[in-house]
């Protein structure tokens, strides 16, 4: 039986994992991150995430699918603070007052853990629910969005559970086609996840397709994707984005199949051990995992007990 939006909201509100270490030790001041992952009722009633891609003006990660968000300004900003001030810049998500004035509100719903950025920040994604005020369960007519042309060039959105989409499912999925294989950094298997979503999609809110795309001003023609999906300009959400997509999916319909999500043991391996991510410069064992460069790898840093564990995280 499928579940509705609500309940699958009623689900990610219920989630919790223990609270293992230190906030100071996972999310360290000078590395701190936090993504917003917006929520709310589709067309059909499903539930859906905002996700963008990012300007080519940018960079790191210019061209790519992405949650709103970015680094923490001071060691004082809270991840909340963080993802509706980055929300507000890069697509223009109004805040609380502004929202109440169109009969909406943006719920908090929950934090997942920290998960490891390839440039070694610790991100936390922050969920939460857009909605009517008077009628949560129903479809939002009508919201202005602005996107920030020097970080954001689209919007679009696509639903929860297209992630851990079963084939036998009745409900067909929204991408054109995706991978999943796994890749090595640092002498760990990482999830890699690729779901390829078309530019011009039916089954988009109206107000999402309202707001102007400046991918035409960047000349932004996704071209070497073409050859896996026919020639069709299309939006490919991958890696870590979609990986936390991914989890919050299971989170919401409680299929959970691991009782570890995130990179919260790794990251503080790397804190409290391996001497990392303590200062906003990069290290040259950071720099160097960044571009992959052979003969890095997380033993160098890591005590081989902590690492035999985190291996053993990985399922390897």
């Amino acid at each position: 039986m499928s579940l509705t939006a609500v309940e699958l909201v009623n689900n990610i509100r219920r989630f919790s994992l223990p609270k293992v270490y230190p906030v100071s030790t996972i999310w360290p001041a000078q590395r701190r991150s936090a993504v917003m992952i917006v929520l709310f009722v589709g067309n059909g009633g499903e539930l859906r995430v905002v996700l963008t891609k990012r300007s080519r003006k940018l960079n790191n990660f210019s061209g790519h699918v992405s949650l709103p968000g970015g680094k923490a300004d001071d060691e004082h900003e809270t991840e909340c603070q963080i993802a509706r001030r980055e929300s507000f810049e890069e697509i223009g998500l109004p805040y609380d007052e502004e929202l109440n004035k169109q009969g909406l509100k943006l719920e908090y719903l929950n934090m997942l853990p920290c998960y490891l950025s390839r440039t070694f920040l610790s991100v936390r994604p922050v969920v939460y629910f857009l909605q009517n005020i008077k009628s949560p369960s129903e479809q939002i007519k009508d919201l202005k969005l602005l996107l920030n042309p020097g970080e954001t060039s689209s919007i679009f959105s696509i639903p929860l559970l297209d992630l851990i989409h079963n084939d036998q499912s009745k409900i067909k999925h929204e991408y054109l086609s995706k991978t999943i294989h796994t890749y090595h950094w640092g002498h760990l298997k990482w999830p890699l996840k690729h779901f390829y979503y078309p530019t011009i999609n039916s089954k988009e809110v109206s107000w999402l397709n309202e707001v102007q795309d400046l991918s035409s001003d960047e000349e932004d023609l996704i071209d070497d994707m073409h050859e896996h999906n026919n020639g069709k300009d299309i939006k490919d959400l991958w890696g870590l984005t979609a990986q936390m997509i991914y989890d919050l999916a299971n989170i919401a319909t409680n299929q959970l199949d691991q009782n570890y999500i995130g990179n919260e043991n790794l990251i503080y391996g790397l804190t409290q051990f391996g001497g990392q991510m303590n200062d906003r410069k990069r290290s040259n064992w950071e720099s160097g995992m960044i571009i992959n460069e052979r003969g890095k790898h997380f033993e160098q840093v890591l005590p081989k007990h902590i690492f035999k564990n985190i291996v053993t995280e990985f399922k390897l």
